[in-house]
């Protein structure tokens, strides 16, 4: 009988949720030529079929592995499945009955930050040891994918262990920590799993290791790794000296390129960080993600004509591409180009219909144009998709008075301040609307409101209140 996914409920405690991860997660001890042990970490299995997710560097350089489960049992690892050397994963396939197989479902989504998990792993050997803490923060690595840090410790030997969230979802990988601070810890969304592409040529370890005798371009990804672990720090200028080695070492590295140019964007090195993106792109000119991440660099830094070339390049590579048409839409819009906005955002809800933001978009498109009718038709949309979406009622409140319909107008933005009391432009807008009724009384119960949230608005509807 194979073993299925065992899933803790929300409101499980975190003991029984231990419970039912600690089976599906392995010791991994690695090998060198001579059969001594090299390296020790973690993983865990995906599916049924025995397939273990840990680090690529726990595996990187060796010739034979083994793991060992919870209840003390060892198995050989068998051949290599998937591996990402730049997001510092690897899949194996584990020589191992299907009885004995536990393993954990990936979650689709990227943990928000605050979120409670659980990390079960080996570090310093110490096998089954368990850290619980919240997730700290998000980042978007260009050319990578995402990275959080997270408060639950971890240490050598926990690398590859799976990070669970309260549900029993893996979240994210345990990858790196940074060993000059306090619970700088860092793990690789799950997301990056799923990303992992299915070997066309099964190999043993042993012959994936000899495969990669080319040590430049291993050399390359290691002072990546460094860099990348301390730009997400917000080391940038030590993380540069490691990203300029690596273009060095391995000049075709678009994820080298990546770094460099990610680095100089933190430092606000913009003509560097362009040249590096455009080098990244050189790498490999049919890869759309370097396009776009180039464009979305030029957007940031208010260069919207080179921005719009790199998106209508990347659908042009790709055209299911849905976050560059809604990408060169904002970008069209900031040059004004309306019309042509409107269109980019109608084909991201061409490729996804509940693609509430893009609605909003078309709405602000049609409100700049002054077609208010057709942006409260696009307005009402995205709330239909999202009702919870206080921006989109505000502006739908602003085109009602437009249309001169005060009462779904006042009544637009309420929804607005029920969703989210704290929402400051809403208020100033309802005591602006008090004032046309010449009711001042209220219109200064709103501006008692805002001096708590907003003193610039809140000054500005005190001048209007005594114009």
């Amino acid at each position: 009988m194979v073993a299925t996914s065992k899933v803790a409920p929300a409101a499980a405690n975190l003991t029984e949720l231990v419970k039912s991860i600690q089976p599906a997660v392995a010791t991994v001890v690695a090998y060198d030529v001579n059969n001594n042990v090299a390296n020790i970490g973690t993983g865990f299995f995906v599916n049924k079929y025995g397939h273990l997710i840990t680090n690529h560097h726990v595996l990187i350089g060796k010739f034979g592995a083994e793991i060992r489960t919870a209840d003390g049992s060892t198995f050989r690892i068998r051949t290599i499945v998937a591996e990402n050397q730049e997001t510092d994963l690897i899949k194996v396939s584990v020589d191992i009955p299907s009885d004995k197989v536990h393993w954990l479902r990936v979650s689709n989504e990227v943990p928000p930050v605050a979120e409670q998990v659980v990390v079960v792993g080996s570090p310093m050997g110490l096998e089954q040891t368990v850290s619980d803490g919240i997730v700290s923060s998000v980042r978007e690595i260009p050319g990578l994918g995402t990275f959080f840090q997270m408060s639950a410790p971890i240490s050598p030997g926990s690398s590859g262990s799976p990070v669970v969230n309260m549900k029993g979802k893996v979240v994210g990988v345990a990858s790196f920590q940074f060993l000059q601070g306090q619970n700088l810890n860092f793990a690789v969304s799950s997301k990056s799993i799923r990303d992992l592409k299915i070997k066309k040529t099964v190999q043993s370890l042993s012959e994936w290791t000899f495969s990669r005798s080319d040590q430049k371009p291993r050399l390359a990804a290691e002072l990546c790794r460094k860099g990348y672990s301390l730009s997400v720090n917000g080391q940038d200028q030590q993380a540069l000296q490691y990203f300029k080695l690596a273009t060095e070492n391995d000049p075709n590295s678009t994820t080298a390129w990546y770094g460099l140019g990610y680095c100089y964007a933190g430092k606000n090195s913009h003509a560097e960080a362009v040249a590096a993106y455009k080098q990244a792109i050189q790498t490999n000119p049919a890869n759309e993600i370097s396009h776009y991440h180039l464009g979305n660099y030029y957007n940031k830094i208010g260069r919207y004509d080179e921005a719009i070339e790199s998106f209508q390049q990347v659908v042009a590579i790709n055209p299911e591409f849905e976050a560059a048409y809604f990408n060169l839409g904002i970008s069209l819009n900031k040059l004004g180009r309306y019309d042509e906005g409107r269109e980019a955002f109608e084909k991201v809800i061409r490729i996804n219909p509940q693609a509430q933001h893009a609605y909003y978009n078309i709405g602000v498109t049609y409100t700049k144009l002054g077609r208010y009718a057709l942006a409260a038709t696009a307005y009402k949309k995205a709330i239909d998709i999202h009702p919870e979406f206080p921006e989109a009622l505000f502006n739908l409140g602003v085109v009602y008075g437009e249309l001169g319909n005060s009462q779904d107008q006042m009544s637009a933005y309420k929804k607005a301040i029920r969703i989210n009391p704290d929402f400051a432009p809403a208020h100033y807008a309802i005591g602006q609307a008090f004032l046309q009724q010449g009711d001042k009384a209220a219109a200064l119960d709103e501006y008692k409101i805002l001096r708590k949230l907003d003193d610039e608005i809140a000054e500005k509807l005190f001048e209007k209140i005594y114009e």
